[in-house]
């Protein structure tokens, strides 16, 4: 679904997130059918009242929960930190995507720390409508229904640019924030943790972008698996700009690691301010199995007919 108008944006909803408005001088593209952005982002979370978990549908632990009662900021962004980098690779081939704007959307999702991501959206008639990824120089975002046609890139040494000419939000080096396979930050000034109900933390901290705005992060902790079980990203005001919340858990087969199973991203001011919902489920992954075997996943890719454009130049 395209819209065109005299000041065009690009949406990309994120995959994850990444709630995002990119601003280009001339035309707009409005992209309902996904908007995953660039190397994605974003995070993770619950509701505005009452127990954000309560629908969720985690497997069931069996032991005490891994991060006590009694533990400090530290040692939960310690114990954080432990599990989960434990998944230093990451793919799937039959992720799915639903929510607004999305039809059916069959996903390939890989990752690889630290820097390596890729994603590729299909539908089963029209082939395949997205591809974003991410490596250690580069990002970049193909929207086969975008107008004007293009390869939309941003090099990560220029990102500073590419927020400003973009309009960003979200910081869209956040992707595996948004899976739910985040680690924190030691050296960043976390506050808590707060206890949300029997099995939640919370920490928060505030950020500074690099266009000087300030925001708040809030991170919400599973203490049974000690993962993150939600982000959510306020801006000065204290508004929601996005979130993003672990639906469930699955215990992988074959290595026995706990990771998410699926998530829920919300991104309110998106959409002419009608918000943005979707959902992504991974399916069956894999994990710790991506080697340099595998290193043509991160190489940006050409589409015919779609001329490179770099966001960082805002045209």
């Amino acid at each position: 679904m395209t819209d065109s108008v005299s000041l065009a944006t690009v949406r990309f909803m994120t995959y994850p997130a990444l709630c995002f408005r990119s601003v280009f001088r001339r035309k707009m593209v409005t992209v309902g059918m996904l908007a995953l952005t660039l190397s994605l982002i974003l995070c993770i979370t619950g509701c505005r009242s009452g127990n954000p978990f309560q629908r969720s549908t985690p497997t069931t632990p069996t032991d005490a929960p891994i991060i006590s009662t009694q533990a400090t900021v530290s040692e939960v962004i310690l114990l954080v930190n432990q599990h989960v980098s434990r998944v230093q690779s990451f793919s799937t081939r039959n992720a799915t995507l639903d929510g607004e704007g999305i039809f059916n959307l069959k996903g390939e999702i890989a990752f690889q720390r630290p820097n390596n991501f890729r994603l590729i959206g299909s539908h089963a008639v029209t082939g395949t409508e997205l591809d974003v990824g991410r490596n250690p120089d580069v990002m970049w975002m193909w929207i086969g229904k975008a107008e004007p046609k293009a390869m939309y890139f941003c090099r990560n040494a220029d990102y500073a640019a590419c927020e400003t000419n973009l309009n960003l939000s979200i910081n869209p080096l956040w992707v595996i924030d948004a899976m739910g396979f985040g680690q924190l930050d030691p050296n960043m000034p976390y506050e808590g943790p707060a206890p949300i109900d029997d099995r939640h933390i919370e920490l928060r901290v505030r950020e500074t972008t690099s266009s000087g705005e300030t925001q708040t992060k809030i991170v919400v902790i599973n203490r049974d698996y000690a993962l993150p079980a939600a982000i959510r990203i306020y801006d000065r005001l204290d508004q929601l700009i996005a979130d993003a919340r672990v639906k469930s858990y699955r215990k992988d087969p074959e290595t026995g690691i706990v990771i998410p199973q699926s998530i829920a991203i919300n991104c309110p001011k998106e959409n002419q301010g009608k918000g943005m919902r979707f959902t992504i489920n991974y399916g069956t992954p894999e994990l710790n199995r991506l080697d340099a075997n595998n290193a043509h996943l991160w190489k940006m890719p050409a589409y015919q007919g779609y001329p490179p454009v770099n966001m960082a130049q805002g045209h």
